[in-house]
């Protein structure tokens, strides 16, 4: 009875050993099957050459995830979106650029762009109400001032802007609810029949 319970006791600890051991293996697995910095950059490049641009920013990314202090595979995402017009993403990783590389001057020149293409588009949205229009519009502009520069917006967007910030003219005289004015009654240019006649 004292062996059964004793291999009993071996089995439980062997097995303990044997879970241990897969799961540092399985912790383990998958970091060496990641690719590393290097490797993700060869791969973004290769994709690059092949026209596949997901597969690029997908590569980049990881080599980003690989080695967080390094500007360039982000730099390289910011290149990318801009060139296929998606400002937003352009701006947000170009962004992650300046934020290691303050003087990389190429994320400052996709992040100058894309934040005017951005406010420039942002224009056709604004709201009708002449107040609202105004505030925003102001705000909008400050902003850019604020984040860009006062000489780094073109001229045709600050006029746009200052337009938003003018007061729009109304459509309509009569708000929502208000009466409409009665037409105004013609001038009688024949005779009236009743006054031939002698009627009242």
């Amino acid at each position: 009875m004292k062996e059964s319970t004793d291999m009993r006791g071996l089995g439980w600890a062997l097995g303990g050993v044997l879970l241990a051991v897969a799961a540092s293996g399985c912790a383990t697995l998958p970091s060496a099957m990641v690719p590393g910095y290097a490797d993700s950059m060869t791969a973004a490049e290769l994709a690059m050459r092949g026209d596949d641009a997901a597969a690029a920013i997908q590569a980049y990314q990881r080599a980003a995830d690989a080695e967080p202090a390094q500007a360039l595979p982000w730099l390289h995402i910011a290149e990318i979106h801009a060139g296929l017009g998606d400002w937003p993403r352009a701006v947000a990783a170009s962004r992650e650029v300046l934020e290691r590389d303050p003087n990389d001057a190429a994320a400052r020149d996709f992040y100058l762009r894309g934040s005017i293409r951005l406010a420039d588009d942002a224009l056709q949205y604004l709201p009708e109400d002449d107040a609202k229009s105004h505030e925003m519009a102001g705000e909008l502009l400050a902003s850019l001032i604020r984040e860009l520069g006062d000489e780094a917006i073109p001229a045709d967007v600050r006029t746009r802007l200052e337009a938003g910030m003018r007061a729009r003219p109304r459509r309509s005289s009569l708000r929502p609810g208000s009466s409409r004015p009665l037409p105004r009654t013609p001038e009688k240019t024949v005779a009236d029949p009743l006054d031939v006649l002698g009627g009242g």
